[in-house]
């Protein structure tokens, strides 16, 4: 069967459709599963091996203007699909795929949205019960009958690695070939509460660099995040590679993918890092990681879980952010430690 996926939006949930890939090829043998990619977000479908075509367009679903809307309908019409599993809720994400033409329609949640989704799928017997699963089940339990529990064991997202163009992206970003790069995910996304404090960040670097002399530190984030890593860089007076701002997906997938150990906040890159199966230790604080953790045996998450966290406000509402302000650099450090040598990876 030919089947479609509608993508979801942020990089977080793109790397949550892999497992419902994998069961798709399972279920279906030799489909053909092509993606419909929103934002800019097509690297990482195209490191799923299960997918077999990316559709790109760089608008938000929900917000594609109506000649490039027309122009996706008339590329799926003639991909002759024969169902399609809309993973956003927008209205626009069902309305293409009634105008492509596509028989059966499978989409979350209970709403048909004007009838344009004639096969709503939800788990529970209420949809809040539904929405309080992790994303990646309710996406994977769209390859199953719904009102059955999924038959297998959900396998944790995969990303596949490109060698040769990992490391041509990592050349032109300066970074040698065959560093051992310890990656810094220091952005926030916008939501200050999510920010471990500088003075944290650099002591870490500090401890790390002192245990494995030959690692380079590479900090990632947006622009908003640049002047934040600078200050990082600075405090731990050593050699660190300030990429904020200066990266594309694609460039910060291939340094994660590469990297020999990841510390991050609760952010989309962690996601990504988890894919690759990097060894990593995730920061949280005022969210909770019970809810969306890091889907990786290589993971280790820190968290407090003080009185007043979960939040997940975007500023402290007490002013002082102890759920992350009080998380140590030694603490993080002995956890990433672990996690190098539960792997047996030696980095010295």
């Amino acid at each position: 069967m030919r089947t479609l996926i509608i993508a979801p939006d942020t990089v977080s949930d793109a790397v949550m459709t892999q497992p419902l890939t994998m069961m798709l090829r399972r279920v279906a043998g030799g489909a053909h599963i092509a993606v419909l990619s929103f934002s800019g977000n097509a690297p990482i479908f195209l490191a799923m091996n299960d997918v077999d075509e990316v559709i790109e367009t760089p608008y938000p679903t929900g917000r594609l203007p109506l000649l490039e809307m027309t122009r996706v309908v008339r590329v799926l019409r003639q991909h002759r699909f024969e169902q399609v599993l809309v993973l956003h809720d927008s209205l626009q994400a069902a309305i293409m795929a009634w105008c492509a033409r596509i028989p059966i329609r499978r989409g979350l949640g209970t709403r048909s949205r004007l009838g344009l989704i004639n096969r709503p799928h939800h788990t529970g017997r209420l949809l809040e019960i539904d929405l309080r699963r992790p994303v990646a089940e309710r996406f994977a339990h769209l390859a199953f009958d719904p009102s059955k529990p999924l038959p297998v064991r959900l396998p944790n997202p995969s990303l596949s690695r490109r060698k040769d163009l990992d490391r041509s992206l990592m050349i032109r970003l300066g970074i040698a070939s065959g560093a051992p790069v310890l990656a810094l995910c220091v952005g926030i996304e916008g939501k200050p509460s999510r920010r471990w404090p500088a003075r944290r960040w650099a002591a870490l670097i500090t401890l790390a660099t002192d245990a494995w002399p030959e690692l380079e530190p590479v900090l990632l984030g947006s622009t908003a995040d640049r002047s934040f890593a600078t200050e990082v860089a600075a405090l731990s007076g050593r050699r660190c590679r300030n990429l904020c701002g200066r990266h594309s997906l694609v460039e910060s997938m291939a340094v994660l993918a590469q990297s020999e150990a990841v510390v991050t906040h609760d952010v989309e890159p962690m996601h990504l890092a988890a894919a690759y199966g990097r060894p990593m230790v995730a920061i949280f604080g005022p969210t909770d990681p019970r809810l969306n953790p890091p889907r990786s045996p290589s993971a280790k998450v820190e968290w407090l879980h003080r009185a007043c966290s979960p939040c997940d406000q975007a500023q402290c509402r007490f002013g002082h952010g102890d759920c992350l302000s009080e998380i140590s650099s030694e603490q993080v450090f002995e956890s990433l430690r672990r996690q190098l040598q539960s792997i047996s990876r030696d980095i010295r």
